[in-house]
């Protein structure tokens, strides 16, 4: 049967691009068999969802997302997981368009001037000089996934196929972005540098409760502002624990971000100024499917399936009969000012 047209379908907003996207990805995992087509298993079952057409169109064919208008670009990382910790702040700052360019160039202030002072009517103003370097940001780097779901799936109801391949995509995107966002380690050629690389932790307040919020929210705000940094505004980012903790303690009167992230351990909480976080984040990831590959299973370090040493294990999805999902964008991200980001753990609330 049909799903009937609701409001909801001519409201343009996140939850309408991400249903879209849903139902898009849906359409392909049904099609995979090769007995229909995408486009044909989403008419079928969603035949007044245009812009999920539009997804549809930009998801399998990323080489004609450009001819698009820009309304119509939905096949987005932050629509893929909207709850990543690490999208959504990197929303909050700076966002770059690296269209036709490699890299871009930011500029930053090494060395924090001295502040202004009153000087006598006649008198010579000091000459304050200020040391200027650049962050750059670009080129962006591969960001590739592969997840495998039962083919089933196929046998499911479409808006249960939605639901499903949302929800694999959303989880993989968001741990794995996560994880490199909020790691320490220097960035390379082939990933940026985690956010919290080169960070020091502040030591943690002996209190439990609010107290203890209060002082490790504190001292982060004051070594900011030590690094010449503005700490309004800022960013929390915490482990889901402490990100209920902080949201219960505070109330709704708080109003800095706060968001929680599977990607920092029980007891880290991270304060991160936005305004220093500039980022290039693909605006038209590639998505396939497949139930032909053949895959070495494998989520922390994938060899070659065929390299001089056996990768294993390695499955034909034809004769496990599962769809290979495999989703392909690019992301790049830096800090434009020393000390934008501070750094608690073992905090005791």
């Amino acid at each position: 049967m049909n799903k009937p047209l609701v409001p909801e379908d001519l409201i343009r907003g996140h939850i309408t691009e991400r249903r879209a996207l849903n139902r898009a990805l849906a359409a392909m995992l049904l099609s995979a068999s090769g007995r229909r087509r995408a486009a044909d298993v989403l008419k079928s079952a969603w035949p007044a969802d245009r812009l999920a057409a539009d997804v549809l169109k930009a998801a399998t064919s990323p080489m004609m997302t450009g001819n698009l208008p820009p309304t119509e670009r939905v096949v987005t990382l932050p629509n893929l997981a909207p709850q990543s910790a690490a999208l959504r702040l990197f929303s909050a700052g700076l966002s770059l368009d690296l269209s036709g360019a490699t890299s871009i160039k930011i500029p930053r202030i090494d060395a924090p001037p001295p502040p202004a002072i009153f000087i006598a009517e006649g008198a010579p103003a000091p000459a304050v000089q200020v040391l200027i370097g650049a962050a750059s940001v670009g080129p962006t780097k591969k960001i590739l996934l592969l997840s495998a779901v039962s083919a089933e799936l196929e046998n499911a109801a479409p808006e249960s196929a939605a639901s499903i391949v949302g929800t694999v995509l959303s989880n993989s995107v968001s741990k794995g972005l996560d994880a490199v966002a909020f790691g320490t380690a220097a960035g390379t050629a082939d990933q940026p540098a985690g956010l919290l690389s080169g960070v020091t932790p502040l030591a943690a307040s002996t209190e439990g409760g609010a107290l203890g919020m209060s002082a490790d929210l504190g001292a982060m705000a004051q070594a900011m502002a030590d690094a010449g940094i503005d700490p309004a505004g800022m960013v929390i980012a915490a482990s889901p624990r402490q990100a209920v903790a902080l949201k219960i303690l505070v109330g709704p009167k708080f109003d800095s971000l706060v968001l929680g992230s599977l990607a920092l351990p029980d007891g880290t909480v991270v304060a991160v100024a936005p305004s220093a976080v500039a980022s290039a984040v693909d605006d038209s990831p590639s998505i396939s499917t497949s139930k032909q590959s053949t895959v070495h299973f494998e989520d922390t370090t994938p060899l070659p399936i065929v390299d001089g040493t056996p990768a294993s294990p390695v499955r034909s999805a034809y004769q496990t009969d599962v769809i290979v999902i495999r989703c392909r964008a690019k992301a790049d991200w830096t800090l434009a000012a020393a000390g934008a980001v501070q750094m608690v753990e073992g905090v005791k609330w």
